[in-house]
Formats: C-alpha cells, structure tokens, sequence
C-alpha cells in the first residue's frame, strides 16, 4: 500500500512539473520579414537593354537594375533642348526689340510664354531620359527578374523583384496573453529554424490589435545582432 502511496505521489509530482513548465514556456512563431520589399515597374514603354542582376545577386543603392533602349527618347530630348534655346535667344531678342520701342509688350509677353513652353517640354524630355534606367531605392537582393534583354515593355509593366537583405525584422503571432507579459524594449531569444542558431531579439511594437477569433496578436521585434546568412522567409521560434 505504501509503495503505491509513493508511485501516486511521483506520478503527481511528474504531472504537476509538466504543468509548471508548459505554463512557463511562453513560445510564439516568428516569421523574418524585410522591412523594404518591392515590385518595380516600367514607367515608359521601351524595348529592355540590359539586366545586370539576376535572381539571388546583391546590389546598392543607386546601381542600374533594368536599362532600356532609349535612343529615341533621348533624341527627343535634344531636339525639345534645341526648340528651347530657341525660344530663350527669341525672348532676348523679344525684350531687346520693346526698349528700342519696335515691338509691344503682347509681343514679348508671347515671346517668354513660347519658352515657358518649351521649357516646360525640356523637363518632361529630361523626366523620360531619366526613366531609362530603373535604379536600386536601397541595397538588397534581387528576388525575382521578370524580363529578359531585348524584350519589348508597355507602361507599368513588371520588371524585378527585390528585397532589402539589411534591414529586416520578426514578425510573431502570439497568444493575445502575451500582452500582459512583453512590452517595448523587452529582449527574447528566437531559434531560428532553417540555421540552426539562437538570435536575440528586442520588441519594437507590441500589438495593434487582437483577432478576435484566434486570439493572437502580431508582435513586432528586431535583431540585437543580425544573424549571418539570415534571410526574409525563415521562420523560427520566439521564447521569453
């Protein structure tokens, strides 16, 4: 009877310990995103003339992701420049013309709104030459290339895919009873499925709102100390 006694009396103390430490592993899934993710688009229609990148390469800020044929464009360019140094010499000549009282003002007037005009197209050319390339808005990865060379793009066409692979952040869906225990500033460890690693976290955001129907509430956090080889898409979990 006694030694019955004691197994009953371990069985619950097992039991009771499993319970403690399910209730004290407070554990969320974490997804790795990128703060700076985009689909870039043609904002000319042209035939493509190069793509320097491709799937997986690094780039900065400021390299040339997409360049197009812009032979037409940029001959335009120097014939609406023509037509406005043009009309500046006939706007000078205009007001030269009115103080030696041979022309009226309506004739200069006339005169200063054909450069205005023309002035005005000289922007709208520049705008379009400058539109010959698609340049990078911040260092990353190309994600996905979505034209090749020598094909041929309308207006708002898709050109390539990309990714900040700096600037990246965790995502966790946690238990809205979350909110009672983590606040801003806070530090987590996050084990980071794909490497095998343990990061440290810091909690940025803590909860707009929680889902009514699951009862989660996402979680924003950054790394303390960027992990190497990480990458958006790897997914993990967070311990407090």
């Amino acid at each position: 009877m006694k030694k019955i006694q004691v197994c009953l009396l371990n069985i619950f103390f097992a039991i009771a310990c499993n319970t403690a430490t399910f209730a004290d592993d407070f554990s969320a899934r974490g997804l790795v995103k990128a703060k700076s993710r985009a689909v870039l688009a043609s904002e000319i229609g042209a035939v493509v003339d190069k793509t320097p990148f491709r799937s997986g390469d690094n780039f900065k800020k400021g390299d040339t992701l997409i360049g197009f044929d812009c032979r037409l464009l940029k001959s335009q360019k120097d014939k609406v420049e023509a037509q406005t140094n043009a009309s500046k010499a006939q706007l000078a000549n205009a007001r030269d013309l009115e103080k030696m009282r041979s022309i009226g003002a309506l004739d200069v007037t006339l005169a200063k709104a054909d450069f205005d005009k023309a002035r005005a197209e000289l922007k709208i050319a520049t705008l379009n030459v400058e539109r010959c390339s698609v340049k990078a808005p911040f260092d990353g990865t190309v994600v996905q290339l979505l034209v090749n060379a020598f094909e041929s793009v309308d207006l708002r066409r898709n050109l390539i895919e990309i990714v900040s692979s700096s600037a990246l952040e965790v995502e966790i869906i946690a238990p809205a009873d979350w909110l009672k225990r983590v606040s801003t500033g806070q530090k987590a460890q996050m084990e980071i499925d794909e490497l095998g690693v343990f990061s440290e976290v810091e909690f940025i955001a803590v909860g707009g709102a929680v889902d009514p129907v699951s009862q989660t509430v996402i979680i924003r956090a950054r790394f303390v100390k960027l992990p190497d080889d990480i990458l958006p898409g790897m997914s993990g979990v967070v311990r407090l």
